[in-house]
């Protein structure tokens, strides 16, 4: 992005825009993407302070511990970077969308989730839940420490810890044992960290088919892989977890399907779709998008990841502005799109018979 022209104007004596009105334009282009505010966080010191809680606000991070300080000094996550013990780890509170594939930290100032208070959409793998609670047992230490010092100057960060968390996104499958030392846990103000949950999406059910539903009650949006939940021997083309459908909050359940699965390596049972329905993989899932709805208007279903996307990809696309999951599962139905973009027709050698 050429920001020549600002930064002309920035630098000239007399400059040909009032102040005020190069600082919207800032603003607007650091809102815009992610390259426009790194552009403005090049052009001088006030500028990149405009810059940075945009800069930041969504993270990838899959790298080890140590280099999540490169992390949010860089914008990206890769261990070819080398950390920069200069730049402390003051920007984690610009962070509000976080995907952590990072390993288990081993003090706690590797903990990624410990830098990051503000987080409102959190992705993790279930076997780092533990790892949060640490992070909030820290917090709450090192609060009560402060407040006994009454030294509020040098308190651990000044931000409410993970109030603002409302979507969890659960990289791999998860068991029962894993959510239940959450119950119960509470924020500093008061509220409990399950009862804010109000999205959850669930990227496998392969090994294990807990979903956590009934621990959040303020669950109004769930998302879970169709293709794993029909694994299932007694052929039930909708085996949902439990009784997740009488979830007295749950507003909208979306089955996701993967596009490169259900094309080229279908698990799901054609035979419980009617033979006039078996023609094309377009046919089969507007099928089945038909017959979830017809089990319960809140049922949705999907495509999701699409071909060639990565779910990382997917994830950091609607967390930095694009639609969300189920918003453009909603606009799909809106508008009966479902599966427009698939084949017409099976390839000889995958014709279902």
């Amino acid at each position: 992005m050429d920001m020549s022209h600002i930064a002309g104007f920035i630098s000239s004596p007399s400059p040909a825009l009032p102040t005020e009105l190069i600082i919207q334009i800032l603003e607007e282009t650091a809102r815009a993407s992610y390259s426009g505010a790194r552009a403005v966080s090049l052009l001088c010191s006030w500028a990149r302070a405009i810059a940075l809680p945009y800069l930041f606000a969504t993270i990838v991070h899959e790298s080890r511990p140590l280099s999540f300080q490169t992390t949010l000094s860089s914008g990206k996550a890769t261990s070819q970077l080398r950390p920069r013990p200069s730049v402390p780890l003051r920007w984690g509170h610009f962070v509000r969308n976080l995907w952590n594939l990072s390993s288990v930290p081993q003090t706690p100032a590797d903990n990624v989730f410990l830098a990051c208070p503000n987080v409102e959409n959190l992705a993790l793998l279930p076997s780092h839940i533990h790892i949060v609670l640490q992070a909030l047992k820290e917090y709450n230490a090192s609060t009560a420490q402060h407040a006994d010092s009454q030294s509020s100057a040098t308190a651990p960060s000044g931000y409410p810890f993970l109030q603002r968390l409302r979507s969890i996104t659960l990289i791999t499958h998860t068991f029962r044992f894993q959510w239940e030392p959450l119950v119960g846990v509470q924020l500093q103000n008061g509220t409990r960290l399950c009862h804010n949950i109000t999205h959850l999406r669930m990227l496998s059910l392969k090994v294990s088919e807990f979903c956590p539903y009934n621990l959040l009650p303020n669950l109004t949006h769930l998302a879970l892989p169709y293709l794993d939940v029909v694994n299932n021997l007694n052929l039930d083309r909708f085996h949902l977890p439990g009784d997740v459908l009488k979830h007295r909050a749950l507003t909208m359940l979306v089955l996701t399907v993967d596009e490169h699965d259900f094309t080229t390596n279908p698990r799901h049972e054609v035979a419980l779709y009617p033979p006039q329905d078996n023609t094309s993989p377009k046919n089969v899932f507007r099928t089945l998008v038909r017959l979830a709805r017809e089990r319960d208007d809140r049922l949705h279903v999907f495509l999701s990841p699409r071909q060639g996307v990565e779910r990382w990809e997917e994830w950091a696309h609607a967390a930095c502005g694009g639609s969300s999951l189920w918003e453009e599962a909603a606009e799909a139905r809106a508008r009966d799109s479902h599966g427009e973009d698939l084949p017409d027709s099976y390839p000889r050698r995958d014709r279902p018979r």
